[in-house]
Order: C-alpha cells, then sequence, then structure tokens
C-alpha cells in the first residue's frame, strides 16, 4: 500500500472534521505527544465498528446477562447464565464473523439435540478481503514470544512463487511461527492473492496440532500459490529452495 502512495498514522485520532469549499478539514491529534494539525482531504471514510443489537430485546426479563456493551455471553456449549436459552453469533462477543458465528450455531444445535457438542477451536482464522488479501488464524510471533514461546519462523516471499508470478502479482508472504523445540505449528500469516483460500490449510494444520515438518513433507501441487505454505515451512527449518536461508 505504501509503494501505492497510501501514507498511515499510527497512535493518531481524528478529533473533529469540517466541510469547506476546499475540502474536508480534519483536526489530528498525536495521542503520545498530544501534537495536534489539520490536514485536508478530498473524502473521509468513517469506520466506527459494529455492536450486538440486543437494544430491546429485553433479555434481561428472561434473566439472562447483558453486558454494558449489548453482548450475552455464552459458555462454550453456547448456554447463556439461563442453562435453556443459548447465544451465537455476533451478540455472543467477538470476534464478530459469519464462519465463527455459524460454528456456533451448529454446535447449540447440537447440544439442545442432546449431543456432546463443544466450541473448541484451536483458532478461528480471520480474513481481510482488500488486494491484495490478509489472512491469518493461530498466534502472531508477538503473541507467541508473549505467551511464553521459543519461536522460530519461516517466511516465504510470493515474488519467489512460480504461480504468482503468472497472475503478475508477486507481492505478500507466507509466514510461519512454530514453536522452536517442538516444531508445533502455533500461526500462519498469509498476504497476497487468493490468501483467504491459503489458509484452510493452516486452519486444519492447527487443529491437527500438527508440526511445521508435517507440513514440509506433505506434496502440494507445482505451480500454486497454496505450496507457499510448504515453501514456509521448509524456510523455519532452514531448509528452503527457492529462497536464501537465513
Amino acid at each position: 500500500m505504501k509503494k501505492q502512495g497510501i501514507e498511515f498514522e499510527t497512535e493518531t485520532k481524528a478529533n473533529r472534521a469540517e466541510k469547506k469549499p476546499d475540502g474536508i478539514h480534519v483536526e489530528i491529534e498525536n495521542v503520545k505527544t498530544g501534537e495536534k494539525r489539520t490536514e485536508v482531504f478530498d473524502r473521509v471514510l468513517v469506520a466506527v465498528g459494529r455492536r450486538p443489537r440486543t437494544d430491546g430485546l429485553n433479555a434481561q426479563a428472561a434473566g439472562v446477562h447483558v453486558t454494558e456493551r449489548g453482548f450475552i455471553p455464552a459458555d462454550l456449549q453456547q448456554r447463556t447464565n439461563v442453562p435453556h436459552i443459548y447465544s451465537i453469533g455476533d451478540v455472543a462477543g467477538n470476534p464478530m464473523l459469519a464462519h465463527k458465528a455459524m460454528k456456533e450455531g451448529l454446535v447449540a444445535a447440537e447440544v439442545i439435540a442432546g449431543k456432546p457438542a463443544a466450541q473448541d477451536a484451536v483458532a478461528i482464522p480471520g480474513v481481510v478481503y482488500t488486494s491484495p488479501e490478509l489472512a491469518w488464524v493461530g498466534l502472531t510471533e508477538r503473541e507467541a514470544r508473549e505467551k511464553g514461546y521459543e519461536v522460530k519462523t519461516g517466511v516465504f516471499p510470493l515474488s519467489a512463487s512460480g504461480r504468482a508470478m503468472t497472475l503478475q502479482q508477486t507481492d505478500g508472504f507466507v509466514k510461519m511461527v512454530v514453536e522452536k523445540d517442538s516444531d508445533l505449528l502455533l500461526g500462519v500469516h498469509i498476504v497476497g492473492p487468493h490468501a483467504s483460500d491459503m489458509l484452510g490449510e493452516a486452519s486444519l494444520a492447527l487443529e491437527m496440532a500438527a508440526t511445521a515438518t508435517d507440513i514440509a513433507l506433505t506434496i502440494h501441487a507445482h505451480p500454486t500459490l497454496g505450496e507457499s505454505v510448504l515453501e514456509a515451512a521448509e524456510a523455519a527449518h532452514k531448509q528452503a529452495i527457492h529462497i536464501m536461508n537465513r
């Protein structure tokens, strides 16, 4: 995105915006220093997030606990504090994702039917459908270290992918976060074309407690974008054959 001329400012907030003949004047403040300045833009996109639509539900009348933010918490079987009432989807809490909601709905239905089900996913994948796409599942390198893991990483740039070259979309990479001693896969992060489609293998690997070796020993079709996951696993072992091992 920086190559496209997009500038990023972190630890920054927009205090106010005023529309004037020459554009929209936005007061920007650095939250660390308190320094303020005014910038002029053609357009302003305001993205304030989402909130659960539980206003007016009167769930409290049934004894169901509702948080200050409007969420209805649930346990691993999607039960609320009232055992015969269930909560799924966005109202059950973050992450507010359709695939997470679907899994919760399946769990709730199975529990109601008397089956021993639970929402016990190792990790919930996430995707940002930009161009290039961003997709991830599991821990980031920083999160893994904060949890006390000693980690190793493998990064494979799509600039070394034959399939990405044929698509003329070589911006991006696959990064694998692995526990150093056990070789256990902790997280996978992908930036690039069809990143969302490539994430399924990583999610399955996490659920099965796979190691980077398991992925590296799995033959992937060539040339494909999916083999970039294999290449990242090999890079974690410093055995990559299409990039330099650092």
